[in-house]
């Protein structure tokens, strides 16, 4: 082996192993600290939407007790638009929505890409309650507001969610 290919073979195996120490955690590793509360799926005219799990640091939810995540696997894509129309809808449902809401669908929409099937988005509320979003393992960032984090998962958890089956699985009932 000539000194080039050695020298090509050396720094390929050092690029392995730095890209491999410094790779982006999994969503498995981002909720490692977490266990599995429940889980559904969401679907509009026999169309499958996307699956939902939702975790906690115990495996029972309990709103306002942090840490949790809920993480979304899309079967189909969906333009962010569409994503922060939806949540405006949501809130509006829950009657919920105000101003600050508005302030945070502005945020949402410099966060949030287009989604294209088999993507994940995993929403990562801390123990101090704010919360993270997460595309496909990538940090895309938060909104600093326990408030957020809680008005965002109410969507999916509240009493007063629009899809109440969906509500069920995802707190294990």
């Amino acid at each position: 082996m000539t000194i080039n290919k050695k020298l090509q073979l050396f720094l390929v195996l050092t690029w392995l192993s730095i890209s491999h120490t410094y790779a982006t955690p999994t969503d498995k590793q981002l909720t490692d600290h977490l266990k599995i509360v429940g889980q559904g799926h969401m679907s509009w005219l026999f169309i499958d939407l996307y699956q939902a799990t939702l975790y906690s640091a115990t495996g029972t939810h309990q709103a306002k007790l942090f840490p949790q995540a809920l993480n979304i696997n899309y079967k189909k894509d969906i333009k962010a638009a569409h994503l922060i129309s939806a949540t405006q809808k949501e809130w509006s449902k829950l009657s919920i929505y105000s101003p600050v809401h508005e302030k945070w669908l502005t945020q949402l929409t410099g966060l949030w890409p287009n989604i294209k099937k088999g993507d994940q988005l995993l929403f990562l509320v801390e123990s101090n309650g704010l919360g993270y979003f997460y595309h496909n393992n990538q940090l895309l960032g938060g909104i600093k507001s326990q408030q957020f984090s809680e008005d965002f998962l109410a969507i999916w958890l509240s009493q007063k969610s629009s899809e109440p089956k969906l509500r069920a699985k995802l707190l294990g009932e």
